[in-house]
């Protein structure tokens, strides 16, 4: 009996202890760190979710030397300048981000002015994203520019203009220096004649003879606002300002206006090449490496 008092009068002492005040204070620390520990979990899940929800569109200028690239857009194991960028920009986000470039390079062109955008869900400066970029990009692959876009901005869908150059080298012998940005022709050219061919191109046309057979586009039909030459000792830089290019057409309108320049031209002239909308009349296009994206209009 005495025994049970014993135990029943330590049961009191005991329940009497966790009922005092050092008792309370330990429950109302517990009970704050709950509390806090909840509203600090639904503050992050909150910010995290408008992060989402309100992810940034970036815009950024990029130049590249496309020789050692396929192009710019992705594809599957080969290098490609879209392919590297979105690389880079995954580690920055932790998960894959989609990008979209205002024109399609082909393999071997480069770029001065190519834009770019993309959605980030963090907030960056326009001049540490473009450090944070060329940190980590490779030297051929240069950020020039780099700043937030508005929510809807795509750079092919708003683009308005384009401008091109493309580089000849006039000479029996190719200038090293030149080798991966001009094409080495080392026949004789008529400059004079040359510009008096490439008016012809001037204008609204169907530019079917100077694209691929299976180009993907719902029209053929693009305007040539500006046509130029510049003229550097062996040097011909030639430049094409319009709405829009398609594929190859640079390139192909390059290699008939020398062809031309030739007496080599099956059509006859440029006119008639227009007008036939015949591929197989234009030749070959010009060496890739010789073109360069220069400049895209919004």
């Amino acid at each position: 009996m005495g025994r049970w008092c014993r135990d029943s009068t330590a049961r009191v002492s005991k329940r009497r202890s966790k009922s005092g005040p050092a008792a309370l204070t330990r429950r109302l620390r517990l009970l704050t760190r709950a509390v806090l520990s909840h509203i600090a979990f639904f503050s992050y899940t909150e910010v995290q979710t408008d992060l989402h929800i309100h992810s940034m569109n970036y815009r950024i200028t990029v130049a590249y030397d496309g020789t050692n690239y396929c192009g710019w857009q992705m594809q599957l194991d080969r290098p490609t300048v879209q392919g590297v960028l979105a690389e880079v920009l995954q580690r920055f986000a932790r998960v894959p981000v989609v990008t979209h470039g205002a024109g399609r390079t082909d393999a071997g062109v480069h770029a001065e002015g190519q834009v770019v955008s993309f959605k980030l869900d963090k907030v960056w400066e326009g001049a540490a994203l473009r450090r944070a970029l060329n940190a980590n990009l490779p030297l051929d692959i240069r950020v020039l520019e780099a700043a937030q876009a508005e929510e809807r901005f795509h750079p092919r869908i708003y683009a308005k203009g384009k401008t091109y150059r493309y580089q000849l080298y006039n000479a029996d012998v190719m200038h090293p220096l030149w080798e991966r940005y001009a094409w080495h022709f080392p026949y004789q050219l008529e400059p004079a004649r040359l510009m008096e061919e490439a008016r012809q191109l001037l204008g609204t046309h169907d530019f079917s003879a100077f694209t691929t057979s299976d180009c993907e586009t719902k029209t053929r039909v693009r305007t040539l606002s500006e046509i130029w030459l510049e003229s550097a000792g062996p040097l011909l830089k030639f430049w094409f300002r319009g709405d829009g290019f398609l594929r190859y057409q640079v390139r192909t309108m390059i290699g008939a206006l020398v062809a031309a320049n030739r007496d080599r031209l099956p059509a006859g002239s440029i006119i008639d090449l227009l007008q036939s909308k015949d591929r197989t009349w234009a030749g070959a296009p010009a060496p890739a490496k010789g073109l360069t994206l220069v400049k895209v209009e919004y």
